[in-house]
């Protein structure tokens, strides 16, 4: 069967917009391949950031296999994709260069698109033998039965040990869990702006995240009975999501009274394009355009690295955090004020009840902190009697 050769620039992801919808398409030379970017709309309904994620991944995939002369439905046997494995590990002709290891994360998810992509055709009836197809039990000839690795998603495929050398795992990153009062009074100081503040100050006393809150349109905001209302919408101007639950948050008159006065101060002479977004950039070339999380990070790792923080530890989650400890702490030390897990999983959004979990941990850790710190006068008192 005669293939035409073609060249890896013909392949491309492309973005098509309608309204406030955005989808990725795979296409070569300008023309949507049918199956990648059917599937690819179907794994964008939920979250285009993920359908963003997928087609490039799916990119890569095609782009091996035009350079190898094979269609992705003549891909029958998992010898395919066990050398694209290699490939993308640097080993054999590379695609990838092997000073640049490729990460534990980035290896994963090339290899769930893949999976997912392959399980979608099979069950769309568009290919009769799956390359990725296998069994639950995992053979005893299998180099990576013992190991990890990838959760169990590459066990079956027959490559070499030294694959293991190829990859890299990245350091855990020791993040500021939550913020001290002192510290969210000292970051507070240190923001340039009132929107930076009015920012800071709805993360912390709303547990919002950063998504939730760049994704806040004027409408969303009730100054007559204070609360902010989190929409889930797609925003592809600055893709700010909310990831959890739509939800009604109260809010107390004095946050309430910080975000009118900047939208008649601030946001009214930086909105030149008539936006509905609440937070809008203040000036230069992107004046008036909504804010994105990617700015707001950078501008309170500013902040706090002027405070006295590392800035390497700084992220805009802290504040959802610590608004979560807040609850955990005070539905501990005061059930007179009626808080209970459902509340908290309520005004955060949380869809597990196992969430809570993480700062009732955080919480008893602390308490036994408090507890050591009473016995230890006692302890010395008894020594030196």
């Amino acid at each position: 069967m005669e293939r035409k050769e073609h060249q890896d620039n013909s392949l491309r992801v492309e973005i098509a917009c309608y309204g406030n919808d955005i989808r990725y398409l795979l296409t070569e030379e300008g023309i949507p391949l049918q199956d990648p970017c059917l599937w690819l709309d179907l794994i964008s309904i939920n979250s285009y950031l993920t359908g963003e994620r997928y087609a490039y991944a799916l990119l890569r995939y095609f782009k091996f296999l035009m350079k190898n002369k094979i269609n992705y439905k003549e891909v029958v046997s998992k010898r395919v994709i066990e050398e694209y494995i290699k490939e993308l590990l640097g080993l054999g002709e590379k695609i990838f260069n092997i000073e640049s290891r490729m990460t534990f994360t980035a290896l994963n998810t090339n290899i769930t698109v893949l999976k997912a992509f392959y399980h979608w055709l099979e069950d769309e009836h568009k290919i009769s033998n799956n390359p990725v197809h296998y069994t639950s039990r995992r053979s005893t000839k299998a180099p990576f039965v013992n190991t990890k690795l990838l959760y169990g998603q590459v066990w079956n495929y027959e490559l070499q040990e030294s694959v293991l050398n190829h990859i890299t795992y990245r350091k855990k990153a020791n993040h500021l869990k939550w913020y001290t009062e002192a510290e969210i009074q000292g970051i507070k100081a240190n923001l340039l702006s009132l929107r930076d503040e009015v920012i800071f100050a709805i993360s912390v006393e709303t547990g919002m995240r950063i998504g939730e809150i760049l994704g806040l349109k004027i409408e969303h905001f009730h100054p007559f009975d204070p609360s902010l209302h989190v929409v889930r919408e797609q925003n592809i101007e600055n893709r700010a999501r909310a990831k959890t639950k739509e939800r009604v948050l109260f809010i107390n008159p004095l946050l309430s009274e910080l975000i009118q006065t900047y939208l008649n101060t601030e946001r009214a002479s930086s909105n030149i394009y008539s936006s509905n977004y609440m937070f809008l950039n203040l000036s230069g070339v992107y004046i008036g355009l909504p804010l994105k999380s990617r700015n707001y990070l950078r501008i309170l790792k500013d902040a706090a690295e002027r405070y006295g923080l590392p800035r390497k530890e700084i992220r805009t989650h802290s504040g959802r955090s610590t608004r979560a400890q807040q609850l955990v702490e005070l539905m501990r030390d005061n059930p007179d004020l009626g808080i209970t897990p459902t509340f908290i999983d309520e005004e955060l959004g949380w869809s597990s009840e196992r969430t809570i979990k993480v700062y009732e941990k955080g919480y008893s850790n602390r308490q036994k902190k408090k507890i050591i710190e009473r016995i230890q006068p006692v302890l010395l008192t008894k020594k030196d009697d």
